[in-house]
């Protein structure tokens, strides 16, 4: 009698070619797709790498894979090691890229809403030109992220997004940032309401009132219930002290921790801005400037008040390198270039500074980037230079491919 078995046999054998061959073929693909990935990863190596400004690397080593930081250090493997390609600084010092907390990059016209001054549901990414030339200027000034922001000009401007400047052309991030409020002198207009501080807080008070009880539905009431349960970040344009106390009154009443932008006599709320966890944006410090504005980033930083510096791009470092001249911390101040804005924009796992899994997002300095005398050497940007002379190729020894970098500062700086 005829057994049935090898033809079975033969079917299943049939039935399995295809599913192993398909297998092979994905696994083959993987394994060249990974080999090209090694191929493009980048050994930058520098005498002296800030990760963090309490990481710092001497003669430091960071591998970048596809944009991102995906070793620092004594951890990158031998094998990624062998395989990058090398770009060495040298003497140079690279830090993280800077992180402006807040601006319109030169949009106010299209961030802003004449005819109603509330406008919480509003986004500014709808806003974002990728080609604008402001926004292509950033990394000449070593800003590499920046939350693109509704202006002052409405008491409830809408939503801020994270955006960045590229090679070619700019790259929006994140569209959901923070909800931008507004007390300060610009959100005052005498052809609409509001038209005073009391205005515009009472119209902010009611419409938090109202989204709070849950009565009320639509877009408006979505985002301010999103900050009532904590899902999203407060920023408040206000300056003065009645400003700033309207302000933390405000947060007290709805239970969230604002942060302030601007904050100009931010030293006369100090405590309350310590009890209510609040943050702050400083405006762009000058070298005329009143004393008392030179030395609160040193106040704040020593009442431990979270601050950033803010203001116009091209003067963020000059506004660190004159706190510290006032007395700021060295340390302190480039956090509050780098990894505080970061934090206070809740995107200190993507940008800020140069972790694991964070975007390869750095600068390159001669020396020490708070002095002004020290050359930008160079801005990259997940990965790709996009200021500073190109690297001039040199054959390693090894397999290793290597750069030598140049020293003509970026941006003719």
């Amino acid at each position: 009698m005829r057994t049935r078995f090898p033809s079975l046999r033969s079917n299943t054998d049939s039935r399995l070619r295809g599913p192993v061959a398909t297998l092979a073929i994905v696994c083959f693909a993987q394994a060249l797709l990974a080999d090209r990935a090694a191929a493009q990863d980048l050994l930058v190596q520098a005498q002296t790498i800030v990760v963090a400004p309490d990481t710092v690397l001497t003669n430091g080593k960071l591998l970048v894979r596809q944009g991102k930081i995906a070793y620092v250090g004594s951890e990158i493997p031998a094998e990624a090691r062998a395989k990058a390609t090398v770009v060495d600084y040298g003497t140079a010092t690279i830090v993280p890229g800077f992180v402006l907390a807040t601006s319109t990059l030169d949009q106010e016209r299209d961030l802003a809403e004449s005819s109603f001054a509330f406008t919480p549901d509003l986004r500014a990414a709808e806003a974002f030109d990728p080609w604008q030339e402001a926004l292509q200027k950033l990394p000449a000034a070593g800003v590499t992220s920046v939350a693109l922001s509704p202006t002052a000009r409405n008491v409830a401007g809408g939503i801020a997004a994270l955006v960045k400047p590229g090679l070619k052309s700019g790259q929006l991030v994140s569209d959901n940032l923070q909800l931008v409020l507004s007390l300060n002198s610009a959100a005052r207009n005498q052809e609409r309401e509001p038209t005073s501080l009391m205005g515009a807080k009472d119209l902010l008070r009611t419409t938090f009132a109202t989204a709070r009880t849950g009565v009320q539905g639509g877009p408006d009431a979505a985002v301010l219930r999103q900050v009532l349960q904590g899902g999203r970040r407060v920023f408040v344009y206000a300056d003065t002290f009645v400003e700033l106390s309207a302000g933390l009154d405000l947060a007290k009443e709805f239970s969230f921790a604002p942060v302030f932008v601007g904050a100009r006599e931010a030293e006369k709320v100090i405590s309350r801005l310590v009890q209510q966890k609040a943050g702050i944006v400083l405006d762009t410090l000058s070298p005329d400037a009143r004393e008392a504005q030179l030395r609160l980033p040193t106040l704040l930083a020593e009442a431990g008040v979270p601050f950033c510096f803010g203001g116009r791009p091209d003067q963020l470092r000059l506004s660190a390198a004159l706190a510290v001249h006032a007395g700021l911390d060295r340390k302190v101040a480039l956090q509050a270039l780098t990894r505080m804005p970061a934090v206070l924009l809740d995107q200190q796992t993507a940008v800020g500074s140069l972790r694991q899994g964070n975007a390869a997002d750095f600068l390159v300095f001669a020396g020490d980037p708070l002095d002004l005398s020290t050359t930008h050497l160079g801005t990259w940007i997940a990965g790709e230079r996009i200021v500073g002379d190109a690297p001039s190729p040199v054959r390693a020894t090894s397999s290793v491919r290597t750069t030598t970098a140049t020293t003509a500062p970026a941006g003719g700086q």
